[in-house]
């Protein structure tokens, strides 16, 4: 992929990033902290578990997402699917920048997951 197009997906990642840390910085602004001297140190360290506890477990996993594709963008493997080493359609980066796979392969993976979870389930009398 050419550095024009992997300079604009870079960009996409970094915004959707930074849209998901603001919202929580909004949510952070109502919460008050008493920091008294040497405590500063541990107060940012209380602040900032309670940061990650507050992000969703689905803002979480996106985070993740964004990071691993930002890194394959430093590392010249972004847009290649992790599943199948086929390159990932444009039209599917454009949508879902940080999508580690091809819409096929997502299919599968998604398969398996359902199947799996049916599997845990316990049986019906």
């Amino acid at each position: 992929m050419d550095k024009k197009k992997l300079g604009k997906y870079k960009e996409m990642l970094l915004k959707s990033k930074a849209e998901i840390l603001h919202e929580l910085e909004l949510e952070n602004e109502n919460i008050i902290y008493n920091d008294q001297g040497d405590l500063v140190d541990i107060a940012d360290v209380v602040i900032n578990n309670e940061l990650m506890n507050r992000l969703s477990d689905m803002d979480f996993e996106k985070i993740k997402l964004i990071d691993r594709a930002l890194e394959k963008i430093d590392d010249g493997s972004y847009g290649v699917c992790e599943g199948t080493g086929k390159p990932i359609p444009e039209a599917r980066l454009n949508a879902i920048p940080w999508t580690p796979y091809t819409v096929d392969y997502a299919e599968q993976v998604e398969k398996q997951r359902k199947k799996a979870a049916q599997m845990e389930l316990p049986e019906k009398p």
